[in-house]
């Protein structure tokens, strides 16, 4: 079985399409996706910008977060066919591993705003959605962690270098391969295991860890000075 890790990167719907919002309030701009075989070797990758329908620039706010331009999209293709090469490109027999489930959601919304009806019966991306796993989720139980965190949070505190620029589609999926590869190797995911138990173990102290008590003088070392100073002044 192979094991793919998807991330998709959006753009803001224009605010004009009031009607596509109520569905979807943004669109895919990006598909990045790793693909590794049934020894978690890396197999392929895939990496395909999408042209927006319904707004006309990428918005400063998400060229700043990703990277993607308006420049970068001006020349791609449509979401519909960048899906179906992407569904083409998975194959068969495999899971697909997301760091949460925004990015299905995403797909499901975008695809009735569209009205892309073609991909309701579509054997491939429904077999994806039958496969999906939110690795977010799944990375939290498998850690035995208590919440949920960001990709590059998770990827530091396993004490692992994070690949690249977060909010790339490929280097987002990339990272997210890393982790998956990481907690399936016992020895790396013993490492991983103690990473997070010494982060997330509160700091134990008391007030007397707060307090100099060099600096301190009490009320018999006061009296004592003061009945040597007046012995001294009564010699004198």
């Amino acid at each position: 079985m192979k094991h793919i890790f998807i991330d998709l990167e959006m753009n803001n719907v224009a605010k004009e399409h009031k009607d596509f919002i109520k569905i979807s309030r943004q669109e895919t701009i990006e598909i990045g996706a790793v693909k590794l075989d049934d020894k978690y070797e890396l197999e392929d990758e895939f990496k395909e910008y999408v042209k927006p329908q319904y707004n006309t620039i990428i918005e400063p706010k998400f060229v700043h977060l990703t990277g993607i331009t308006t420049a970068d999209v001006s020349g791609a293709d449509t979401f519909a066919n960048v899906l179906r090469r992407f569904i083409k490109w998975c194959g068969s027999d495999y899971k697909i591993y997301s760091w949460s489930d925004c990015d299905k959601a995403q797909l499901l919304h975008e695809i009735k705003a569209k009205g892309l009806v073609e991909f309701d019966t579509d054997p491939g991306l429904n077999y994806m959605y039958d496969n999906w796993i939110d690795y977010q989720n799944e990375f939290k139980k498998e850690l035995h962690l208590s919440h949920i965190m960001s990709l590059s949070k998770a990827v530091d505190l396993s004490g692992l270098a994070f690949e690249g620029k977060a909010h790339d589609g490929l280097i987002d999926a990339r990272n997210t391969a890393l982790l998956f590869r990481a907690s399936r190797n016992s020895e790396d995911y013993a490492k991983m295991r103690k990473a997070f138990t010494e982060a997330f173990t509160p700091t134990v102290f008391t007030m007397a860890d707060l307090i100099d008590f060099s600096q301190l003088k009490f009320d018999d070392e006061d009296s004592n000075s003061q009945t040597n100073n007046s012995i001294t002044n009564s010699n004198e």
